[in-house]
């Protein structure tokens, strides 16, 4: 029978090592998605972009390659967040080792989510503005920005980005969509691992395990993109309602829901879902591998833990 590599299996100075350059890594590989994501999400109906695939070609078009990466060095901060995600994740999971196979991803991953976007948020609401100063040649009455952001041409710089921010909103601008981000997020990443570690049992069980026990890195693989598409799906309505109030507009649920009920009717529960499902399944693929891998490189062997264990 397959397991996972748990919290105490690991080295952890190899572990925290290898976590930042792998996921350095993915983040520099999954931006681009992103980015077209946020994009589809702020412009109103389709006057802009058509889709997803349109979107690709007109960035490429008018920005070039670098375009792809408007707000990447605040986004590559995700890196040290995302240690303290997934840090807060492996050691709750630890602690709910005794729940059932479903309740050790959905309750870890939320508690985890806490965490982490009570750190990520400033660095989210910062990276979206960059991600759309792109769109500012654009008629300003189709893409849904806050009015400060809007007010001239400006260098896309981040200096620029955060004395708006400031200017219009104060401190708390950087933490606008806040709690809108938790009630997105946390779900995303509950939903996630649970789905993960049960599509890991349910189709792990038809595979031979690796040399140390654990799932192969392709189960895991599939197991990971499938948990994207999922949760993808399950909470996209929110991710639109957190990007709205994140880059501009009212901070008020009840309203942002309304006015996107009235521009685009029930499209808004799939807006930018095709770019959303695909920067997951993508994300996810790439974040499973380089994790479980990242798990393997520090991983202890029974002496290894003996030994430790006798020093400490």
């Amino acid at each position: 029978m397959s397991r996972q590599i748990v919290w105490d299996d690991l080295d952890k100075k190899r572990y925290y090592f290898w976590g930042c350059t792998v996921f350095l890594g993915i983040r520099v590989f999954v931006y681009p998605t992103n980015l077209i994501k946020t994009r589809l999400q702020v412009q109103r109906g389709t006057d802009f972009y058509r889709g997803s695939f349109d979107a690709f070609l007109k960035v490429f078009k008018s920005e070039g390659i670098l375009g792809f990466y408007r707000g990447f060095p605040i986004f590559a901060l995700g890196v040290f967040f995302g240690q303290a995600y997934i840090t807060t994740y492996e050691y709750t999971k630890h602690k709910c080792s005794h729940m059932n196979l479903f309740l050790q991803g959905l309750l870890p991953g939320c508690i985890a989510s806490v965490a982490g976007q009570s750190l990520s948020v400033p660095a989210d609401v910062i990276t979206q503005r960059l991600q759309i100063q792109g769109m500012k040649k654009a008629d300003p009455s189709k893409i849904d920005l806050q009015a400060g952001t809007m007010k001239k041409s400006t260098q896309d710089s981040l200096r620029t980005v955060c004395s708006k921010i400031m200017k219009y909103d104060g401190i708390s601008g950087f933490y606008r969509g806040y709690f809108i981000s938790l009630i997105s997020n946390v779900p995303t990443s509950g939903i996630w691992w649970a789905s993960y570690n049960v599509l890991l049992q349910e189709i792990g069980q038809h595979f031979e395990a690796d040399s140390l026990g654990t799932h192969t890195i392709p189960v895991q693989a599939a197991c990971g993109v499938l948990s994207g598409a999922v949760s993808a799906f399950a909470t996209n309505p929110l991710d639109v309602l957190r990007t709205r109030i994140q880059t501009g507009g009212s901070r008020s649920l009840v309203k942002v829901s309304k006015k996107l009920w009235a521009e685009e009717g029930v499209s808004m529960f799939t807006k930018g879902l095709t770019a959303r499902a695909l920067s997951m399944s993508t994300s996810s693929l790439l974040i499973i591998m380089g994790y479980e891998t990242v798990k393997r490189l520090s991983f202890r062997d029974r002496s290894e833990r003996t030994l430790q264990t006798a020093l400490y």
